[in-house]
């Protein structure tokens, strides 16, 4: 008798939604679930964040000194979960200005990918052979303190104009060698739908156009965009994909999963691009939480971004090796379905490089010596066969494998072994049976009986 529950009456595995601030306790739900008034009603002085979060002089101080040079602005929706949270926590370092955003580096740019140098057309960056990314506006729901285009994100508000529209769309005629175009910005869900559609309507008349990307952060920070008309009007564009800014599990509320849902069920696959930020999620458990929520909510990890050069992100950066360290916990400690891929966006236009942990320590003709996650090391044969020299005296580690004169390293106490140890060993085909069973090639059933 199986004693699943309905799905409706499954425990949520989503966070709950946060108790209203006083100042909103008594908008209306449906006003409190339009987006159009979450837009209207962002968080964006001192005043502002003061009426949700109590702030001493020096706090006040601090934040209207980075206001003057840096733009904030956070939804009421998002801006509840902050107050749920208390100041300082993941959720208000990605929010709200700091002090530590005045601070340059000379390593640090403004323009830290070199967007500009590979923007034939401007807003249009055609940087990799088959695919362009296409800016629609300069303005997000929330402005993240991380930004890699910070340099232009919410300066004016403003979106792309007819003209800049219909010269992306030349460009995109003059180059059919481009097939995948990733809508970005600033946010373009942010748009109306009627003129995201207008704009989608455009592009799929672009002959060589088979794969729209769209990269929101807003189904994270205002998960109300997520209506069933913006659905319904995506659905007429297909095929559609959408990559989710998501950097805290903390993030994953109910709202956000009933969002992914709606995008789930339209027919757009979800994938998560997530940021190592120092101080918010650069430990193990916090991405793996992260991780396997995502999953629940039908999102694929796609990419854990290394913290791209900006300006004023210096607080926020971590060493390389750090995310190699993570990734290689991740990938021993949880289901590869919840491993992103760990990419440095380089400097100069370089691009993304993918940065993964050593498993490969040797080759030898014929092989290599590769190393698992748990530092066991092993001899792997690629064709059955191999070469064998002679073996001088006294060889041993990495190059005893290399040479044949070991098959493994294994270190002491693994985990595993100690299961195993806990377990008890399993019983076994008798010897006489075993050679009987490789003469005869029989296939052994795996759902027999265990031999006593």
């Amino acid at each position: 008798m199986t004693t699943d529950k309905p799905p409706s009456e499954r425990p949520p595995s989503e966070r709950p939604s946060p108790e209203r601030p006083e100042i909103w306790r008594s908008v209306p739900e449906e006003k409190w679930r339009d987006w159009r008034w979450q837009m209207g009603h962002r968080l964006t002085t001192v005043d502002d964040l003061r009426q949700i979060i109590p702030l001493n002089g020096d706090e006040s101080e601090e934040l209207s000194r980075c206001l003057e040079r840096f733009r904030m602005a956070i939804p009421p929706y998002f801006a509840a979960l902050i107050a749920q949270e208390g100041p300082g926590g993941p959720l208000w370092k990605q929010a709200v200005v700091s002090a530590s955003e005045l601070e340059e580096r000379a390593a640090l740019r403004v323009d830290p990918l070199n967007e500009e140098d590979d923007s034939p057309v401007h807003g249009l960056v055609h940087r990799y052979p088959d695919r362009v990314l296409l800016l629609l506006t300069d303005r997000c729901a929330m402005y993240c303190r991380h930004c890699t285009r910070r340099r232009f994100a919410g300066g004016r508000e403003r979106d792309a104009t007819p003209a800049q529209l219909d010269r992306f769309i030349a460009y995109l005629m003059r180059h059919p060698e481009v097939r995948d175009v990733i809508v970005s910005g600033g946010d373009p869900l942010t748009q109306t739908d009627v003129r995201l559609n207008d704009f989608l309507t455009r592009l799929r008349q672009v002959p060589s156009v088979e794969i729209i990307r769209i990269g929101s952060r807003l189904p994270i920070t205002l998960p109300f965009r997520i209506t069933d008309e913006l659905c319904h009007m995506l659905e007429r564009h297909h095929p559609i994909y959408m990559n989710l800014h998501v950097n805290h599990a903390d993030e994953l509320t109910r709202e956000v999963q009933e969002a992914c849902d709606r995008l789930t069920r339209s027919g757009i696959p979800l994938g998560s691009q997530t940021v190592l930020l120092k101080g918010i999620n650069d430990d193990p458990s916090t991405l793996r939480k992260l991780f396997q929520k995502l999953l629940i909510f039908r999102v694929r990890p796609y990419y854990l971004y290394h913290c791209d050069p900006a300006q004023g992100t210096a607080h926020f950066r971590t060493p390389i090796a750090r995310g190699m360290e993570l990734i290689e916990y991740l990938m021993g400690h949880t289901s590869g379905l919840a491993v992103p891929t760990y990419v440095v966006d380089a400097p100069h236009g370089a691009g993304k490089i993918p940065v993964m942990p050593n498993y490969v320590l040797t080759t030898f003709p014929g092989g290599a010596v590769l190393r698992n996650f748990e530092g066991m090391m092993v001899r792997y044969v690629e064709n059955g066969e191999v070469a064998q020299d002679r073996i001088p005296e006294g060889v041993s580690g990495v190059a005893a494998l290399a040479l044949g004169s070991q098959e493994a390293l294994v270190p002491v106490g693994l985990p595993r072994e100690l299961r195993r140890l806990r377990e008890g060993p399993r019983p076994r085909l008798r010897p006489q049976e075993t050679a009987r069973a490789a003469k005869k090639m029989e296939i052994p059933d795996l759902f027999c009986a265990e031999v006593e």
